[in-house]
C-alpha cells in the first residue's frame, strides 16, 4: 500500500510584489462581472468542461471572481490547483488525469473525483506578474489536449487583465 500526500504549491519568489499587483489590478472588484463570466463560459465551451473560472491567487486565498458551472468565492490556496499554474507564468498547466499525476493525486478535490481533467492558463498583467489563472476542469480524465486549444485558452486569459478597469 502506498500513501500519497498532497503538497500545496509553493509561493513564487516574487510573491510580495505579485500579491501587491493582484490588489492593484482591481480585479477583486470585478467579481460577478459579465465580461469575465463570458470569458469563463468560452473556456468551458472550448474544453467541453464541467466548470471553468477565473481564479485570483493572493495571500492564503484563491478567489474565484467569475465562473461557469460552479460557485464564486474564496477558497483555501493550499488546495488550489491554479496556485500551481502561476509558478510557470508562460506555460499552460494541463493535467489529462490529475488523479494519476503524483503531484495532485492526493489533492482533496482530485481525491473525491471533483477534478480529474484540469487546464489553467496564467493571467499575466502588463508587468509580467501572474495574478491568477483561467481554469477549466472536468470530473473525467481526458486525452492529451490539442495545442491549439491551449493557445486559445492563453488568448482568453490575456483578455482578463485588461478588464481590470471595469
Amino acid at each position: 500500500m502506498s500513501v500519497t500526500f498532497y503538497e500545496p504549491a509553493p509561493f513564487p519568489s516574487n510573491e510580495i510584489a505579485r500579491t501587491h499587483r493582484v490588489y492593484e489590478s482591481r480585479l477583486l472588484e470585478a467579481i460577478n462581472n459579465p465580461i469575465l463570466h463570458a470569458i469563463a463560459l468560452n473556456a468551458k465551451n472550448l474544453f467541453r468542461a464541467d466548470w471553468a473560472g477565473i481564479a485570483l491567487i493572493f495571500d492564503e486565498v484563491q478567489e474565484v471572481i467569475a465562473s461557469s458551472g460552479g460557485r464564486l468565492g474564496r477558497y483555501d490556496r493550499a488546495r488550489s490547483l491554479a496556485a500551481h499554474a502561476i509558478l510557470s507564468p508562460l506555460e499552460v498547466l494541463c493535467l489529462a488525469d490529475a488523479k494519476e499525476d503524483g503531484r495532485f493525486g492526493a489533492n482533496p478535490f482530485v481525491r473525491v473525483d471533483l477534478i480529474r481533467y484540469f487546464v489553467a492558463a496564467p493571467i499575466i498583467d502588463a508587468q509580467g506578474y501572474a495574478l491568477g489563472a483561467l481554469c477549466a476542469s472536468s470530473r473525467f480524465p481526458r486525452q492529451v489536449t490539442d495545442p491549439d486549444d491551449l493557445e486559445k485558452l492563453q488568448a482568453l486569459a490575456a483578455q482578463v487583465a485588461p478588464t481590470s478597469s471595469i
